[in-house]
């Protein structure tokens, strides 16, 4: 297989996984949560595309000899360990509800399909659950469940976690009397290490090129408008339980600051794409500009990935908003190689392409939540 051929193949196969999550975010609204699961998420030909665009991405990578540029290498090599990640949760990961009434004792769980009694290698004794509120008000601040778990009280509340033996315990929902709750249980103590350390990988990655790239000048530029971001949502109150954690303001503040730069991107596009004299500036420019933009998207993802594994269990769950930042970071890997693609070689079609690639921005923030719904709605 020649390299144009395998080039074609890779970067081909990213355009039908785009094409394939749009579908499936619309199939969801039409039909429901269930049936894209059932269709699409969990179909064994989705999992199959995602490992066949892996395998390409590795051998074109290393046809490329990608290793030589080594933060680019890590980059590419950390998506591979996320994926893994996920297969092996896919694979092997369990997950179920425990509902347990006051001084009940549980060892088990029921698998999500319902069909399914787990054990697991100890105790847990429901004491009493708990309700704080909002000072002065009668909004929820958290909901606390108090355990016993081998002779050793532990709470568990809303983006606290009790973890024991590879075993990781959420809080879920509660009986309408107080006198009871209910509890997700994760089982995945292989897949979420994986996962995590290709996180970790990316982080490193991202800063490593972003340095590069822009150099501190640049990186200190996108810094500072993102701590001001953090600190203003940082003061909203009173929030939700779920939402009252340091991650959210994270979450959103990078990513309304990759908003921001897209915009931007977007907006010099079009000046470009109407003015000759200014579209080599702003494709020069346009083109260092891509890399926070793109790299705080990404960060903002696998951020709230990470949110989503402390409150829900899950790093991943499909919904919409989550799978249209995933598009919308995809869209937006493609001009960032130039050197492969040669249509984004030409300022014009560079310039271009970014502008109408906002549509996908604008979709992730505001059509999602107005046309598709789901359990991002109220961002």
């Amino acid at each position: 297989m020649n390299d144009k051929l395998l080039k074609n193949i890779s970067f081909g196969l990213l355009g039908v996984m785009v094409a394939v999550l749009a579908v499936a975010t619309v199939i969801e609204k039409l039909f429901s949560t269930e049936k894209v699961a059932e269709w699409i998420y969990g179909a064994w030909w989705f999992v199959a595309l995602w490992g066949i665009a892996t395998l390409s991405m590795m051998i074109f990578i290393i046809r490329m000899k990608l290793y030589r540029r080594f933060p680019a290498f890590l980059l590419h090599c950390s998506f591979v360990v996320i994926l893994l990640g996920g297969l092996v949760t896919y694979i092997w990961g369990e997950r179920g509800a425990m509902h347990i009434r006051q001084n009940e004792i549980h060892n088990y769980f029921v698998s999500e399909d319902g069909t399914r009694r787990i054990s697991m290698p100890f105790n847990v004794k429901m004491l009493y659950f708990d309700i704080v509120y909002h000072p002065g008000t009668n909004q929820p601040a958290d909901y606390r469940s108090f355990v016993k778990v081998d002779d050793q009280i532990h709470q568990i509340s809303m983006n606290k976690i009790f973890k024991k033996s590879g075993y990781r315990i959420y809080q879920m929902d509660y009986d309408s009397d107080e006198m009871g709750a209910t509890f997700l249980v994760s089982h995945d103590p292989r897949g979420v290490g994986i996962t995590y350390a290709g996180y970790l990988l990316l982080a490193i990655a991202m800063v490593w090129i972003l340095f590069l790239r822009i150099g501190w000048k640049g990186v200190l530029f996108t810094t500072i408008p993102t701590i001001l971001v953090w600190l203003y949502i940082s003061q909203i109150n009173p929030m939700t339980p779920v939402l009252r954690t340091p991650m959210l303001a994270t979450h959103v503040s990078v990513i309304m600051v990759a908003y921001a730069l897209l915009l931007f991107i977007a907006l010099t596009g079009i000046v470009g794409l109407c003015s000759k004299k200014q579209s080599k500036r702003f494709y020069h420019l346009n083109s260092k500009l891509l890399y926070p933009a793109l790299f705080l998207l990404t960060a903002g993802i696998f951020i709230g990935a990470v949110w989503a594994n402390i409150s829900w269990g899950r790093y991943w769950g499909w919904d919409a908003k989550e799978t249209w930042a995933l598009i919308t970071m995809l869209v937006y890997s493609l001009p960032m190689h130039k050197e492969n693609i040669v249509f984004f070689s030409d300022p014009r079609k560079f310039h271009l392409f970014n502008s109408i690639a906002f549509a996908t921005v604008l979709m992730t923030f505001l059509g999602v939540t107005y046309l598709l719904g789901g359990i991002h709605s109220y961002m």
